[in-house]
């Protein structure tokens, strides 16, 4: 899969620029550094799914930035544009935020994916005394939908086994 950067940039409020066929980075009014994008993730599904990030990378907190929910936007939109895929995503837990980035990703379905009908499954598991949210996204046609779900929910169930929070 390659995102277009040019239809990215069409929609984005700050400038992209392409690091890898499925990967950006941007700059906000505040300086801070994000890359965003996916990476094939072959944990959930042996094709066809995607883990969705957006990372600040320097660990910089601003002012809130309403522009930084239109670049995941024009993101996603593009992504969605591709051959059907479901993106997943995990909340990072490695500074106790992952609740409030669980509700970040369910106010961008709310004004973006269900506009576009889309649907999003999320749950939460418990490891270690540690809550992880994740979810997948997909459109509400996907041919494998059935299928898709039955494996997201097997993911649930083995994801204390196979997922590990990499040191920062």
């Amino acid at each position: 899969m390659n995102l277009s950067l040019d239809r990215i940039n069409s929609m984005a409020p700050y400038q992209l620029i392409k690091l890898t066929d499925m990967t950006f980075r941007f700059v906000t009014d505040s300086g801070i550094l994000y890359h965003i994008g996916f990476y094939q993730d072959t944990l959930f599904l042996k094709e066809g799914a995607y883990h969705f990030f957006i990372d600040n990378t320097g660990g910089e907190h601003g002012a809130h930035d309403s522009k930084i929910v239109d670049v995941v936007v024009a993101v996603l939109e593009e992504f969605f544009c591709q051959e059907p895929s479901v993106m997943l995503y995990i909340c990072d837990p490695t500074d106790q935020r992952q609740a409030a980035r669980n509700r970040l990703y369910h106010l961008w379905y709310h004004e973006y994916a269900m506009s576009h009908k889309m649907t999003l499954y999320s749950d939460s598991v418990e490891m270690d005394g540690v809550r992880y949210y994740a979810g997948i996204l997909m459109r509400h046609d996907h041919p494998n939908h059935d299928d898709i779900l039955v494996a997201y929910q097997r993911f649930l169930k083995l994801f204390p086994e196979r997922y590990h929070v990499a040191d920062k």
